[in-house]
């Protein structure tokens, strides 16, 4: 009998992106009751500790976030409890220095669970966008809801794309249901993930 000495290959590592409001905790919960074996780490479980600490504003505060996002990937790579997860990340990382960096991290992280990652860009038309960011669920977990702030996200920065990564997708989200848009992010990671 011959033992492999290549270690299996990890759950895969599912990174939603997109502007505040477009509907990514609500598709990331209902693709969770449709990806098996799935967790969901939506952004602000990584945002508020960090926020009770230091104001975004405050010397330190970006290196905070850093490090909370460091033990989780390092956790995700080490631990043996985790390999059989798929785990499901809502994010907000714009095209700047600071957004393609901590989208780094994720291809950095995914490498190091020897897991796939599977960059996904949700977007909605700007009217859409504003509805779904002033709903009252947004503000029962205390989301962001600046009418004001997000416009100018949207017009004065650009998204991030993990353009060229052979996973990559982007799904423009304005007329689908969230279950509607789980259910093509769910065809998606099961064509690159068949064993899902």
């Amino acid at each position: 009998m011959t033992i492999s000495s290549t270690p299996e290959p990890r759950r895969p590592i599912v990174h939603l992106n997109g502007f505040p409001g477009v509907g990514k905790l609500t598709i990331a919960r209902s693709l969770l009751e449709q990806l098996p074996s799935a967790k969901l780490v939506h952004n602000h479980l990584l945002i508020n500790p960090a926020d009770a600490v230091l104001h975004r504003t405050q010397p330190g505060y970006q290196d905070l976030r850093r490090s909370i996002r460091s033990s989780i990937f390092s956790t995700l790579a080490n631990e043996p409890a985790t390999f059989n997860t798929t785990y499901i990340f809502t994010d907000f990382q714009s095209d700047d220095d600071l957004g393609t960096a901590v989208c780094a991290e994720y291809l950095a992280a995914a490498e190091a669970r020897r897991a796939v990652l599977v960059p996904i860009l949700l977007f909605c038309d700007e009217k859409t966008n504003m509805q779904r960011l002033v709903s009252s669920d947004r503000e029962l977990h205390s989301k962001l809801t600046d009418v004001e702030l997000v416009t100018q996200f949207r017009r004065g920065k650009d998204i991030h794309r993990f353009t060229g990564h052979p996973n990559y997708l982007e799904l423009d989200v304005s007329n689908f249901t969230p279950e509607e848009a789980a259910q093509r992010i769910c065809e998606h990671i099961r064509g690159v993930c068949p064993e899902l």
